[in-house]
């Protein structure tokens, strides 16, 4: 029986060890105040506009009023599929910004499946400059350390 209890635990710290860096498609940005006494909402979409064009992401017209979203955008070209992202920011209760972010691969074919979650690259392709724009705007990333890079 003991023989058994190793072999799993050994299989679990190999398996874990080699599981990818995974992250969910979210990134919350706390809204610090300006010298005003507080933040009007048409201050925070112009603040988001501005990180966006910053950052280099093209602010385009989003399906809902209450959301800024960016133009689709090609972060790798393989052989048979690219990835491509693009960007929404929606304010939440006065306090924060959401940035949900929409990569997916589009094949050669036409076909497109999205991309459930983002890897280490995809992280590291799109939040250092959107993290260091909206900083600059007064939208400071909220979250652990790991989930900031």
């Amino acid at each position: 029986m003991r023989g058994y209890c190793w072999f799993f635990l050994a299989t679990a710290l190999l398996l874990s060890a080699c599981a990818p860096s995974l992250s969910p498609l979210y990134r919350d940005y706390e809204i610090l105040p300006e010298e005003s006494a507080g933040p009007s909402d048409d201050d925070v979409y112009a603040r988001i506009l501005r990180a966006f064009e910053e950052a280099g992401w093209t602010p385009t017209v989003a399906v809902t009023e209450n959301v800024i979203a960016t133009e689709v955008r090609t972060l790798r070209q393989w052989g048979i599929y690219k990835t491509v992202a693009y960007l929404e920011a929606a304010p939440v209760s006065g306090k924060y910004v959401r940035l949900f972010i929409h990569p997916y691969r589009r094949f050669i074919t036409g076909g497109r499946s999205k991309i459930p979650y983002l890897s280490r690259s995809l992280r590291g392709q799109i939040l250092p400059d959107i993290n260091e724009a909206f900083e600059k705007q007064g939208l400071k990333p909220v979250g652990r350390p790991y989930d900031l890079r």
